[in-house]
């Protein structure tokens, strides 16, 4: 009985992330999300006391396993701050693929909340800050490594290595039929490693990468 109701919870929160990504939250009624998932508005209930407090679970979920387990992940790997930011974009690509409603609908949420200045735009934002915060640190590691640009500034890169990484999510999703992900991630890589790598008179050093 407990895992089906654990089951039945899993299935809530994924079918829920899909409709809000195509929907928008505001646009997703507790009956699309009951419907989706085939479960009675009983069920509903049992697990969730309102449909926010579902996109408070979701909220949770990407925090715990795509957040968390970034950051364990790239601190725990070897080597210099350009290949443990390799590593990030490598966890980044293999996360969202096998997880693509739970990270966009992530994104989108965070959009149509955005100037609310409701306690879900305020813990969205503790998400992005706390990631902001982890990036900032690796790359000032980086700076200090002499393997990245020092001539930008470290928050500003920060954010822009996550407004990047939500945009190609974006335009992979709109495009997945038409383009791999396996080039977007490619592509991805590519451009933002080399440009953010630090260039030496003596040419571009051999990083291991």
């Amino acid at each position: 009985m407990r895992q089906s109701s654990h089951i039945t919870k899993e299935s809530l929160l994924k079918h829920a992330a899909r409709l809000f990504l195509e929907r928008g939250f505001h646009g997703t009624s507790v009956e699309a999300i009951t419907n989706a998932a085939n479960v009675t508005k009983g069920a509903f209930y049992w697990h969730f006391n309102s449909k926010l407090e579902l996109l408070e679970a979701i909220i949770n979920e990407f925090e715990t396993d795509f957040l968390d387990g970034l950051i364990q992940d790239v601190t725990h790997t070897s080597g210099n701050a350009l290949q443990k930011l390799h590593r990030l974009t490598r966890y980044n690509a293999v996360f969202a693929y096998y997880n693509p409603e739970l990270c966009i609908s992530f994104t989108t949420v965070s959009a149509e909340f955005s100037g609310t200045g409701t306690p879900i735009e305020k813990r969205i934002k503790a998400v992005y800050d706390k990631y902001r915060s982890f990036l900032a640190n690796l790359i000032r590691t980086g700076q200090e490594e002499n393997v990245f640009r020092r001539d930008l500034d470290t928050e500003m890169l920060a954010r822009i290595v996550i407004a990047f990484h939500d945009g190609i999510l974006l335009e992979w999703w709109r495009n997945k039929e038409e383009i791999s992900g396996r080039d977007y991630v490619k592509t991805y890589e590519s451009v933002l490693l080399k440009g953010m790598m630090q260039l030496l008179n003596e040419g571009r050093a051999d990083y291991g990468l």
